[in-house]
């Protein structure tokens, strides 16, 4: 029809690759149809890989080039785009790498390339933040990267021009911008991605927002990471693909050109790009069935979220090629040699596979039951049930609550969007409302360990407190329920450790999400603050904007899904004030309350759940600690202070005030007070336990085999477990455990 008559009809493609279609139907005929189609993307693949190859040989060398070649134009991810079904990303990839790789040598080359990547997938259009990144680095003057875009943009609205065929150019233009845009206001199209956790085709209400928000986070945080461009666009391409709305199973190819480069530079990053590539070819293919063969779904759901996670995981491992670790700065001046051991790094790794799968077990077996809410999950999982169905009563304290049940206000709303989520992918049920706080249980059994192993710098130490935490009672049964405590335990643990490592900006963005699920997360902020005095370089700009900045905007970000209900920020702040008055006010009375210096006693634990007696059985759920971890574990919070004075060791000195910071406070609180308080003290108390074990090996064997024991023992009755009476009256060892 003609480039005037093209855009009469349907398209929702820009004109960036209409033009090689044009050409091709002027010499159809010649070459197969099958051929012709796919021959510009296979073409394009080459070429990509032969500049992959110029990249690498002039910076590493020429083997090394032909390698990273290689691993691109014979990916069978790459194949199965082009050569087998024909699609263009390709395209996107080579513009792309064309409009960095020439920036510095052709700039005018470089402008008009990304403008024509931007024209056949405005994906392109995404590495623009790195090629300024690259002027800024190579102090452009202002002048010419002010001719750069403009060169570009030019070359974007020149190309329009040709099909230009009503009103003037600039509304056709924003009006094909906007079809394109918006033709399909889906979450997921039928990509592998974080949306796809909650299903394909689902409208993309405010998601947008958020899916722009965290890729954009996550491709700040890599420029603090890695200065390669390479490396940045490859991030830039796979966050946004895993993040942003309106994504395709395809839009991720361009990750892969720039993660070839980068998994060269750094091999480390070769198993994400492996990784990526086949959870790719699995993304086409089932996208190809779906689309040639009525819809028909070659996964299931459960296989579809598991690529999903798989490929969340490999973005992680791109971030973070190597394992954490850090070197804590200020060192004991009296250092005190630990026993020698035999333990080789791959023991200790399967021990801590071993410690990792042992607390999963624990804390998603019979997950399910009780079917129904029980202690405070009837405020929490109701109010969390009522957010699933866009019901504006879960932020509206006034309102009168079903029999039985409550609005919860007097948090903060991640942990409730955590259930949200639960049960967007496992059903509106128990399991769903509960799961996401029992994988954060796992998370905080591994983050003990880190913080364990890194602080004395020592592997033992770590998988000593990690298994001492995973065998206690009191954080087990906080994981299994569908409130906030493992919520703000886990992000309060993780700002600390990413503290440690001097990683600013994510212990800003844990602590946000901490302080989003409870607010007791403010007492996380006196041990960052004495981790902060260790500091040498204390004075930092972006440290102190960090944590004004991420906190507040994360907290606000939480009440997200309130503010599209139609509130408004005078319903938020109404809803603030609610939770001050509640938790500085409330004059309540309970029978299991207890004070605050008996919790490491174990003096009063208290009842969760209880079922009727039905021949025999019963089912009961009690929070409560293993009394070997509570009681030996106070015991070497003791010691360790001890040793602290003595030896003038600043490691214990801290895990020391980290574990008394977050309960002695309580003294001090109005309100009515519980065990389930004492929670984000457990995990110190677990390393100074690990501490004082691994100085004295002997007592290992005995403190794990009758903890491990008492372990078993009482799993029945945190788990809520059928189980004879006479085994439930075994559990009342005190009068006050009644």
């Amino acid at each position: 029809n003609g480039f005037k008559n093209f855009y009469s009809g349907w398209s929702d493609y820009l004109p960036g690759y209409l033009y090689i279609l044009y050409f091709l139907g002027k010499i159809k005929g010649f070459i197969p149809d099958v051929i012709l189609y796919k021959l510009p993307a296979i073409l394009a693949d080459i070429s990509t890989g032969f500049l992959i190859y110029k990249i690498i040989r002039k910076t590493k060398s020429e083997k090394l080039g032909l390698l990273g070649a290689s691993i691109y134009i014979f990916n069978p991810a790459i194949i199965a785009n082009s050569t087998l079904w024909g699609q263009v990303d390709s395209f996107v990839a080579l513009f792309s790498l064309l409009a960095v790789y020439l920036l510095t040598t052709s700039y005018w080359l470089s402008t008009i390339f990304l403008a024509i990547g931007t024209l056949v997938k405005p994906q392109a259009a995404f590495i623009l933040p790195v090629v300024l990144l690259i002027m800024i680095k190579e102090k452009w003057p202002i002048k010419k990267i002010f001719v750069y875009l403009l060169i570009g943009l030019f070359m974007f609205l020149g190309l329009f021009i040709p099909f230009w065929n009503h009103g003037n150019l600039f509304n056709f233009i924003l009006e094909r911008l906007t079809i394109s845009a918006n033709q399909y206001q889906f979450t997921s199209i039928n990509a592998f991605n974080f949306w796809a956790l909650f299903g394909f085709w689902k409208p993309d209400n405010f998601h947008w927002i958020i899916g722009i928000i965290v890729a954009l986070l996550i491709s700040t945080f890599a420029v603090r990471k890695n200065k390669s461009p390479y490396f940045l666009c490859a991030v830039i391409f796979s966050s946004s693909f895993l993040f942003m709305t309106r994504m395709h199973e395809r839009h991720f190819l361009p990750a892969l050109a720039f993660l070839a480069i980068a998994a060269i530079e750094n091999p480390l990053l070769l198993l994400p790009y492996i990784g990526f590539s086949l959870t790719y070819v699995a993304n086409l293919y089932y996208a190809y069935v779906w689309i040639t063969n009525n819809f028909k779904e070659v996964f299931s759901d459960l296989v579809v979220k598991f690529i999903s996670i798989a490929n969340i995981i490999f973005l992680w491992c791109v971030l973070f090629p190597v394992k954490l670790s850090f070197k804590l700065k200020s060192v004991a001046s009296k250092t005190i040699s630990l026993p020698k051991t035999n333990l080789s790094p791959t023991s200790a790794k399967y021990f801590l596979i071993g410690i990792l799968i042992f607390a999963f077990v624990t804390r998603t077996f019979n997950l399910w039951n009780p079917s129904a809410e029980y202690f405070d999950e009837v405020y929490h999982a109701f109010t969390a049930r009522t957010m699933l169905h866009n019901d504006p009563k879960a932020w509206e304290w006034w309102n009168t609550p079903p029999e039985g049940f409550a609005y919860e206000w007097t948090h903060p709303p991640l942990a409730k969007l955590g259930m949200v989520i639960g049960m967007k992918i496992f059903g509106e049920n128990a399991f769903g409302w509960r799961i996401s706080g029992a994988l954060l249980g796992v998370g905080i059994v591994y983050i003990v360990y880190r913080l364990g192993k890194d602080i004395f710098k020592d592997e033992i130490v770590g998988l000593l407190s990690a298994a001492v935490f995973s065998l206690d009672g009191l954080p087990l049964v906080l994981s299994r329920i569908g409130m906030n405590d493992s919520y703000l335990l886990f992000f309060a643990l993780l700002s600390i450790y990413f503290f440690l490592k001097q990683k600013n900006f994510w212990s800003a963005v844990a602590f946000g999400l901490a302080l989003a699920s409870k607010w007791s997360a403010i007492w996380a902020l006196p041990i960052l603050f004495l981790l902060w005095l260790r500091r040498k370089n204390k004075f930092s700009i972006s440290l102190f904007l960090s944590f004004i900045i991420f906190p507040i905007s994360i907290y606000l970000l939480s009440y997200l899904p309130m503010f599209l209900s139609g509130h408004d920020l005078s319903i938020w702040w109404g809803m603030q004030q609610q939770m001050w008055w509640y938790h500085t006010g409330l004059r309540a009375t309970h029978p299991y309350t207890s004070l605050w210096w008996s919790w490491p006693l174990l003096i009063r634990p208290i009842y969760l759940y209880t079922s009727d007696e039905i021949g025999g059985m019963v089912s009961r759920i009690y929070a409560m600690g293993n009394p070997i971890v509570f009681w030996f574990g106070f015991t070497s919070v003791i010691v360790c202070a001890i040793y602290s004075y003595l030896e003038k060791n600043k490691n214990l000195a801290f895990v020391v005030f980290s574990y008394l910071i977050f309960f002695v406070p309580w003294a001090a609180s109005p309100r009515i007070m519980f065990l389930y308080h004492y929670l984000p003290s457990i995990p110190f108390l677990a390393i100074a336990t690990g501490y004082v074990l691994r100085r004295n090996p002997k007592l290992v064997y005995w403190v794990f085999g009758i903890g491990l024991l008492v372990f078993i023992y009482f799993y029945p009755h945190w788990a809520g477990l059928q189980i004879p009476l006479w085994l439930d009256r075994s559990y009342y060892w005190v009068s006050s455990w009644r």
